[in-house]
């Protein structure tokens, strides 16, 4: 299996790269491929999105090079930190730039119809608050719901699981159980 690791997190020291850590090990251990990619350094970075026409954005080198990645992946991983009710805008425009009309989905009779169906995907985030606070106002569904049917649904791709960590502002929080739970 070949296996892409996108991870947006500022903090090289913060738990999004512990949870990246885990899982580099965990496909090591299997023998499978594995790439990662740290948005907020690596080399191809892309600046911030913007076109003229959404139906015509031309392709750079930087596009064709995390493309090729995501072409030859058989699974992407995300990690990021849910701030504000989303995933980092970092990782927003990574996604608006690399998943575009025509490499992830395209038209069909005014329907999108996905062009990655052979990935898999899953997504790992992390909160400050308390998950049962994420819970109660519907913060968990919403990303879940938006993450799944607006991304990897809309793409072709298929979730295989979506894992929201809570409460790891408080210094009590027992990382190493989470980690635990990380299986790849």
């Amino acid at each position: 299996m070949t296996i892409l690791l996108i991870v947006a997190h500022p903090k090289k020291e913060s738990f999004s790269f512990a949870m990246a850590e885990r899982i580099l090990k965990q496909a090591y251990e299997k023998k499978h491929n594995i790439d990662i990619i740290d948005l907020y350094r690596d080399k191809n970075q892309q600046p911030f999105f913007s076109f003229n026409n959404a139906n015509n954005v031309p392709i750079t080198k930087e596009m064709k090079y995390y493309q090729d990645k995501i072409k030859n992946s058989d699974r992407l991983i995300f990690i990021f930190p849910y701030w504000w009710g989303g995933m980092p805008s970092i990782l927003k425009n990574f996604i608006e730039w690399n998943l575009s009309k025509g490499f992830a989905f395209k038209y069909v009779n005014s329907k999108p119809v996905g062009l990655l169906s052979n990935k898999e995907v899953s997504v790992y985030t992390t909160t400050g608050a308390p998950s049962f606070i994420y819970k109660i106002t519907g913060a968990n569904s919403r990303i879940k719901k938006t993450f799944k049917q607006q991304i990897i649904n809309f793409c072709g791709m298929k979730l295989i699981s979506f894992n929201i960590y809570g409460g790891l502002d408080k210094s009590n929080i027992n990382t190493e159980k989470i980690l635990e739970k990380i299986v790849l």
